[in-house]
């Protein structure tokens, strides 16, 4: 069995994380919602930052991301 395809996304102080593509659009689009100001930004950040926490908690850079927002 392959693994999904991923893209990786480096995010300043969080650094470089792998997104599957359905992951992608979800937090892409999520994003798009708060630059137009659907949504606002500590709720736009909280459900990106929880969809990808949720999705993998074995991938390393997860980790990594979910302790830079522990420290935030």
């Amino acid at each position: 069995m392959t693994a999904p395809p991923t893209t990786t996304v480096t995010l300043p102080w969080v650094g470089p994380l792998r997104l599957s593509r359905p992951q992608l659009v979800f937090v892409g689009g999520v994003a798009v919602l708060g630059a137009l100001g659907v949504l606002e930004w500590p709720i736009a950040l909280v459900l990106g930052a929880g969809h990808v926490l949720a999705a993998d908690r074995s991938d390393p850079s997860v980790r990594e991301a979910g302790r830079a927002l522990e420290e935030a």
